[in-house]
């Protein structure tokens, strides 16, 4: 019984001689910014060929168009209509067709997708009279809508610093000083004698670099991830974070920042710094 108690207190006291001569490691917090895509991603070969499937396949067992109903029959908007849309070949039994006899159905051939050509009315082929075509369908109401250009200016100059660049992309802010050797996520170091929430000590370390010019959320107070450097007796907290709107103006003259893409890190960042990351970035 004597040596039980014994045993305890011999423990109890070497528990505690640790516990005074441990030194509490040096807390930091990495800010993963990020900008979400803005654009949908640019679809694979495989997803063009898949969509370009479904839309044939789609148009083949669509209704055929009711030409009737809206040109009606010994008319001449029959006529004009007949001009544009030739009739597919007939079909005879003593005929051999090499690629398959023809499917007709209401003078459609429905083993194709049906191309309809609308005539223009009397009004509007007096209106294309004397005037430019190309203004003609700026002008119309119901002109083809053309999307703008997947490749903005700053893809084109190739500027990192702007948010306008690889819109289909997520993009991460990082940053470079002239004491630092390579590119890094911004870190923020705990004030000694200071306890200050993770999520305020991210937020006061984006605006001491990058101003007050910033929208962002945190994705959570909580983090994300962490690292221990036992050598350096550090322990570095990841907290992920959007920006939503505004601009990142560096307040210091030596301070270089880059929006890039998850492969872009993986060139900048240093090697064993990447790996141990790479999981909580996103590959679109």
């Amino acid at each position: 019984m004597k040596s039980t108690i014994n045993l305890q207190r011999i423990v109890r006291l070497y528990s505690t001689q640790v516990a005074k001569d441990a030194v509490s490691p040096q807390i930091s917090l990495t800010l993963i910014l990020s900008r979400l895509p803005i654009i949908t991603h640019e679809p694979s070969s495989f997803e063009k060929q898949f969509y370009k499937y479904q839309s044939e396949l789609w148009r083949r067992l669509m209704w055929t168009f009711p030409k009737w109903v809206y040109f009606r029959l010994g008319t001449m908007a029959e006529q004009r209509y007949k001009v544009l849309n030739q009739n597919p070949v007939s079909y005879d039994k003593k005929i051999i067709y090499p690629k398959g006899k023809p499917d007709l159905k209401q003078m459609r051939d429905r083993r194709f997708r049906q191309y309809i050509r609308v005539p223009k009315t009397y009004k509007e082929e007096d209106e294309l009279i004397g005037q430019d075509l190309s203004e003609f369908k700026e002008s119309e109401v119901t002109r083809k809508i053309a999307p703008n250009s997947r490749v903005t200016a700053a893809d084109k100059m190739g500027d990192k610093t702007s948010l306008e660049r690889e819109l289909s992309r997520t993009l991460y802010l990082t940053v470079k000083t002239s004491k630092d050797e390579h590119w890094k996520l911004p870190n923020f170091e705990e004030r000694s004698g200071e306890v200050v929430p993770l999520h305020l000590l991210a937020e006061q370390g984006l605006y001491s670099i990058g101003g007050r010019r910033i929208n962002y959320f945190n994705v959570a107070k909580t983090p994300c991830h962490h690292e221990t450097y036992d050598n350096e007796n550090k322990k570095s907290y990841f907290i992920k974070s959007h920006i939503l709107s505004g601009t990142f103006e560096p307040q210091t003259e030596d301070l270089e920042f880059q929006w890039l893409t998850k492969q872009e890190l993986k060139e900048s960042l240093p090697q064993t710094y990447y790996s141990k990351i790479h999981h909580l970035l996103s590959d679109i």
